[in-house]
């Protein structure tokens, strides 16, 4: 069994903290100078707007397994198992090709020209690195030779030999599931942030 890798956005983790740090110095700030009753209505603004860029930059992953693909995008994450994949391609983002749709994957952009660039300058068996967490940075490229690496080791190792007979005997599909408690935090947020401007 191969280790699990999960591939996200570092520049997004340091921008949601940033948001984090000022909402609160924000908070705090209206606290000393207009009190305690003024912070009741700064927090719904406040928090709607970090809820919002943790949801943009922080949660989406994607995340490479012997089980599959699981792409997490802000609102929704997709579990591709290993018999329902069909391929891949980088266009702007990446996107995985599933026997039910193709499914793009937000935390997966693709590299810039002058990266591409500096990738191909310095190719010495280029080695992602993971983060502190075992979190790897996320560009298509990258997260694309993974997906196809792990699938041709379980391809090699005979595992996926009757991948279509099997997913058609078990029904097995791409597994969609919405961030149902996510969405309804920002709607409650967005909902109170809107009120207290109205009231303002």
């Amino acid at each position: 069994m191969r280790p699990t890798l999960e591939f996200s956005s570092g520049y997004g983790r340091v921008l949601t903290i940033a948001a984090g740090v000022v909402g609160l110095v924000a908070v705090v700030a209206v606290a000393v100078q207009d009190g305690l009753g003024e912070v009741v209505r700064a927090l719904p603004p406040t928090g709607a707007i970090v809820l919002l860029v943790w949801v943009l930059f922080w949660r989406p992953a994607v995340v490479v397994s012997d089980g599959g693909v699981l792409v997490r995008n802000p609102l929704r994450s997709t579990h591709v198992p290993w018999p329902t994949y069909l391929g891949l391609t980088v266009q702007w983002s990446l996107v995985v090709h599933t026997t039910d749709g193709d499914v793009t994957a937000w935390a997966a952009p693709r590299s810039s020209g002058t990266a591409a660039r500096m990738r191909r300058s310095h190719d010495d068996e280029v080695v992602a690195t993971p983060t502190k967490d075992g979190r790897l940075p996320a560009t298509a490229e990258d997260v694309a030779a993974a997906i196809g690496d792990r699938h041709r080791a379980l391809v090699d190792a005979g595992y996926l030999r009757d991948a279509e007979q099997a997913r058609e005997a078990a029904g097995i599909r791409p597994e969609r599931h919405w961030h149902v408690a996510t969405i309804a935090a920002l709607v409650l947020l967005v909902g109170a942030a809107v009120a207290v401007l109205v009231t303002a």
